[in-house]
């Protein structure tokens, strides 16, 4: 919805307390960052190749995403070409309904956010979880992702911890990390084994050999191991 999310992080900001806890959280996840990149002598260098990398492959993106299709195919996959939005939706479903999948799990995929996967595959009686233990608690939230890897970082542990009372019928009042995201892979795991499909986005895919990095999901099913892509 245009001007949702300015308005939502006007709200937000307007609670001083709230605010300056969140600078907090987000800080704290800046040094962890520095803290790990620091051994890495060439971090800045390597930052600067990726950088010089990306901006190439952008530079010639058709040519590199039909070389992918080629050789993807020739390694078995089944590629999909989507105009917009809703064709993407439309393939997806389709690839859904027929093989008789009605409960799908996801990992974490900003692209099927733009689209509004979730609620066009929901609308058409298909179960979505999202497996990402952020973008599930956003899910639960009935809330969009704040930040595009920190899906939560809104979210205080506390009102997770409600949250998984609510719908993971945890004991009311825990706010411990460790407990809520033991309860979160309990919870996970049974909508895993029950999952008909999976879907994920790609981090990275390689032309020349047609090959893609994914977050894995392990299913069960008649179709377990199949891949198309979108």
């Amino acid at each position: 919805m245009a001007g949702a999310h300015p308005e939502a992080a006007a709200r937000f900001v307007a609670d001083d307390e709230r605010l300056h806890w969140h600078d907090q959280a987000v800080w704290w996840v800046r040094q962890k960052r520095d803290t790990a990149s620091a051994p890495v002598a060439d971090w800045e260098a390597l930052r600067v190749a990726a950088a010089g990398i990306k901006r190439h492959v952008l530079s010639r993106l058709a040519d590199y995403l039909e070389e992918f299709e080629r050789n993807a195919q020739a390694a078995g996959a089944q590629v999909h070409w989507a105009r917009d939005a809703a064709e993407h939706n439309a393939i997806v479903h389709r690839l859904l309904a027929d093989r008789g999948v009605t409960r799908l799990v996801k990992s974490k995929s900003m692209l099927t956010e733009e689209c509004k996967l979730n609620p066009y595959l929901e609308a058409r009686g298909v179960e979505v979880v999202d497996t990402d233990l952020g973008e599930r608690i956003v899910q639960l939230a009935h809330e969009p992702p704040s930040h595009i890897v920190m899906p939560a970082i809104h979210r205080k542990k506390e009102e997770i911890g409600e949250l998984f009372h609510i719908h993971l019928k945890t004991e009311r009042g825990l706010a411990d990390p460790t407990r809520l995201t033991e309860a979160a892979r309990h919870h996970l795991r049974d909508k895993f084994l029950a999952a008909g499909a999976g879907l994920t986005g790609v981090n990275f895919a390689v032309a020349e050999t047609g090959a893609y990095r994914v977050t894995r999901l392990w299913l069960t099913g008649p179709r377990a191991g199949s891949h198309d892509v979108a």
